[in-house]
């Protein structure tokens, strides 16, 4: 069968084979084996490095989550139809982000190890830097993108649920002119959203340390992180789906395109805040780049630089390896490890006293905490709604034919 030959019965029997259950009982484990992880750590003295442990996946697991869902949202403002077959597969993130939002009460619980402010207060930045406002202020961000994610996926799952309960053929255009508006707000209060956490969680970590640039390169990262993680998933489960034929290699080029495009607009984000820091030459903002660049910490920015850019653009740089299944799962996981260590890289040296950098059983214990979590999200939310939108995907068969 070839994708131009996928009928919309056979579109409608295909979302229904996600492997919820496979889904939903890998994440349980790894999530029990990451929890005891850090209950261990935590009761065995290591109390800091498992709070610090927790931020920085925080970090990347819910950057990651929401960068997914604002994937699918730019492709409602773009009119991406090519993306019809996997689209839905980014908007399941949006489960895991209502589990994020019960994790965020962790930043409560572990903050006399995360936020240094709150020993050494900062009367320059008046109330921004308090404790109520600062907590008051991070969650309401993310319960607000919470909700506009759940209700910019709720409004497009909307005509597909019915179409699979009733049997009739969903209007492609269905709830257009409202789901684009829903895609417009979410992806604007990503931007402004994103910018005020990174600021607040990650920049206020290094004392005195300012970037106004830094806000648009952790959303960026992020963005970067999902199309990387939709690319494995998209690989992971074609297979299981009977979607072989309908995510073809016509749409992983497609798909490998987008992750090497924003591979390059990563280093250039990196490359404009290091030059005009570099350039001012003003200590308060140069420490935090050579802090990470000199010392016990220069290995691990010298990895993050080869994961994220070097060994994905070199790697992606030709039109077979975006086409191959194993070679673009390859590179995006490699670089989803490189963008694990640049969280951790952004925040850990900040915090940690001046120790040099340290990753064992309290760092990978809390990732798979919360990677068990992400899968299970996902499971949760494909038992219960279709991983494949007939309508798009139809949609996006039909214009690959032409």
């Amino acid at each position: 069968m070839t994708a131009a030959s996928a009928s919309r019965a056979e579109l409608v029997e295909k979302a229904r084979r996600f492997p919820a259950r496979t889904f939903t009982l890998s994440g349980t484990i790894l999530a029990l084996v990451g929890g005891a992880a850090f209950l261990w750590t935590f009761t065995g003295g290591g109390a800091a490095r498992a709070w610090q442990s927790w931020h920085f996946n925080f970090m990347f697991w819910t950057g990651l989550a929401q960068g997914m869902v604002v994937f699918a949202a730019t492709q409602k403002l773009a009119k991406g139809h090519w993306s019809g077959v996997v689209i839905r597969l980014a908007e399941a993130a949006a489960a895991f982000l209502w589990v994020s939002l019960a994790l965020f009460i962790g930043f409560i619980v572990g903050r006399a190890y995360v936020f240094s402010w709150l020993h050494e207060p900062r009367p320059d930045l008046g109330a921004w830097l308090t404790a109520k406002t600062f907590f008051l202020r991070n969650g309401a961000i993310y319960a607000l993108l919470t909700w506009l994610s759940w209700r910019f996926v709720q409004r497009d799952l909307g005509p597909d649920v019915r179409e699979l309960a009733e049997g009739r053929p969903a209007d492609r255009l269905e709830n257009r002119d409202a789901i684009t508006r829903d895609a417009a707000v979410l992806v604007v209060a990503y931007a402004f959203g994103y910018s005020l956490l990174a600021f607040d969680l990650i920049m206020s970590l290094a004392h005195r340390w300012v970037s106004n640039l830094f806000g648009a390169f952790y959303f960026m990262g992020c963005f970067l992180a999902a199309l990387m993680a939709l690319a494995v998933l998209a690989v992971a489960v074609r297979r299981r789906m009977g979607l072989d034929a309908v995510i073809s290699s016509r749409q992983l080029h497609d798909l490998g395109k987008l992750c090497f495009g924003f591979t390059v607009f990563w280093a250039y984000l990196m490359w404009a805040q290091f030059l005009v820091i570099w350039y001012g030459n003003l200590p308060e903002e140069t420490f935090f780049i050579f802090y990470r660049l000199m010392g016990p910490w220069r290995p691990l920015g010298v990895w993050v630089f080869l994961l994220v850019f070097v060994v994905p653009f070199i790697g992606l740089l030709g039109v077979r390896p975006k086409k191959s299944p194993p070679l673009l799962t390859t590179f995006a996981l490699v670089s989803l490890v490189g963008i694990w260590l640049e969280r951790y890289l952004e925040i850990v040296p900040s915090i940690n006293g001046g120790a040099g950098p340290a990753l064992g059983v309290p760092e990978i214990g809390v990732a798979l905490l919360f990677g068990g979590l992400f899968l299970a999200a996902l499971g949760w939310f494909g038992a219960r709604y279709p991983m494949l939108s007939p309508r798009l995907a139809a949609d996006a068969v039909e214009r690959e034919r032409h």
